[in-house]
């Protein structure tokens, strides 16, 4: 896994610079400034590389600060992944020989409960429990700027096991029933994607999973923000998790990421999921 960043954004306006072939040139600091909008990440990464890791260039907000992973090493179907568990479960043996504590994969599929998004403001949500030893998370999303709700967005709870998802109803309302034991006095994770890669993560105490509203200004999640600046790369070495079990990559990659949903975080958040976390964060990859 590769990162690319913009540690300093130019403050020089794109649409000041002059046209050029290969895109603009810079006034300011004299250099080329190549437009990466439009690249995919392994044209991004092999631009990088043939520059020394640093050019000049324009890229969406979206395009950085996030892991470019290379490509697929093999592709498993459904049908053969769990033939894959004694392998995995052979590189956890072999890690904790290592001195990394681990145990085998368990390749049970994670429970991901739906619920129904009912107009239910109203409603007392402690009558909709399916028993006493569930949870339930409930709020609403809408823009501050002109009170309208936000629907159909996904809206997922997320433990170090399992995850727990559902949308947003046309009234920007979500609900999701979950085991009461997986949720903690404080420190709780609630993702939030809006269809790019503008998503956004909340630690919440429980008590503020019963009903809270968020408001959103339309920049934060608008994907076609854009920056300009000098890019470079370096290579990630955050920790791993599959289905709650420590993973290296190359084993991941050996099972074929796209069979996975993944999740990446830093800071406080991937400290609250996992306590032994590398300085490049926690991925989360589930079974699906």
């Amino acid at each position: 896994m590769k990162i690319i960043q913009i540690k300093k954004p130019c403050e020089e306006l794109w649409d000041k610079m002059h046209h050029i072939s290969e895109g603009k040139f810079c006034d300011l600091c004299s250099k080329t400034v190549l437009d990466l909008t439009q690249k995919s990440d392994q044209e991004i990464l092999r631009i990088l590389d043939e520059s020394n890791g640093e050019i000049c260039g324009r890229i969406f907000i979206h395009q950085s600060n996030r892991n470019f992973s290379p490509p697929e090493k093999v592709v498993i179907s459904k049908e053969k992944r769990n033939g894959y568990s004694q392998l995995v479960a052979g590189l956890a043996i072999a890690a904790s020989l290592a001195g990394i504590q681990t145990q085998a994969v368990n390749f049970e599929k994670p429970l991901i409960q739906i619920s129904e998004n009912q107009n239910s403001g109203e409603r007392d949500l402690d009558k909709e429990k399916m028993s006493d030893n569930d949870f339930i998370i409930s709020g609403k999303l809408s823009n501050s700027e002109t009170g309208k709700p936000l629907p159909n967005v996904e809206v997922t709870f997320i433990t170090i096991e399992k995850i727990f998802k559902v949308k947003t109803n046309k009234d920007g309302i979500y609900k999701i029933t979950v085991p009461d034991f997986y949720v903690q006095k404080d420190n709780n994770v609630l993702h939030f994607e809006f269809g790019s890669y503008n998503d956004k993560e909340y630690l919440l105490t429980k008590e503020e999973l019963k009903n809270k509203e968020f408001a959103f200004e339309s920049y934060e999640i608008d994907e076609m923000m854009v920056m300009t600046g000098g890019i470079s790369s370096r290579k990630l070495e955050p920790t791993i998790l599959l289905d709650g079990e420590e993973i290296e990559e190359e084993a991941l990659y050996k099972l074929g990421v796209s069979n996975f949903e993944a999740f990446h975080f830093y800071g406080k958040t991937a400290k609250a999921l996992y306590n032994d976390v590398s300085k490049d964060g926690l991925y989360l990859f589930f079974t699906k």
